[in-house]
């Protein structure tokens, strides 16, 4: 059989860190995502909700995806399917998400190159388009922190669009 090892690029480090000037892009760990949706689930959940560009400064929170949909980090354990009392569908979702923590004094400008929309304008959502992957963004514990959320199947693609844009900053 054929050896075409040397076609392809070597797996990433999944524990590397990139850093550039006032920048560090690392990747971020959360033990539980549950997906919940129902007409009510907004005004249902029990943790803090996070809009755009509110913080997320406790362990557990909710991040507000759309106004029938809200994404628990680290919230209580649900059991999936249809929750008929509290009407709402449930669905723990932890691995098909990968997180990505960036922060430093040129993390909003990182951001800003690769955002669908401007970034200063506030919404009750945190699902953006960034690099043309379809992510939860927010701001995590402190002014030049963010995470980003994206599909497991598109975190090496992410993090090689992160790469490239954190070698253009000035």
């Amino acid at each position: 059989m054929r050896d075409d090892r040397h076609r392809w690029a070597p797996p990433r480090d999944r524990t590397a860190q990139v850093t550039a000037p006032g920048l560090t892009i690392t990747p971020a760990r959360v033990d539980r995502l549950t997906l919940l949706s129902g007409p009510t689930v907004r005004q249902q959940t029990k943790l803090p909700l996070v809009e755009w560009p509110s913080f997320a400064s406790e362990v557990c929170y909710a991040l507000s995806l759309r106004r029938d949909r809200v994404l628990e980090v680290n919230g209580p354990e649900h059991l999936d399917g249809w929750d008929g009392a509290r009407g709402q569908a449930v669905s723990n979702v932890t691995d098909g998400y990968a997180q990505v923590e960036i922060t430093g004094a040129n993390a909003l400008s990182l951001l800003n190159r690769g955002a669908d929309i401007d970034l200063s304008t506030p919404s009750r959502s945190v699902a953006r388009l960034f690099f043309g992957f379809a992510v939860f963004l927010y701001r995590r514990a402190q002014e030049d922190t963010y995470r980003i959320h994206v599909s497991s199947a598109h975190e090496d693609a992410m993090w090689c669009a992160l790469e490239d844009a954190s070698k253009h900053l000035s």
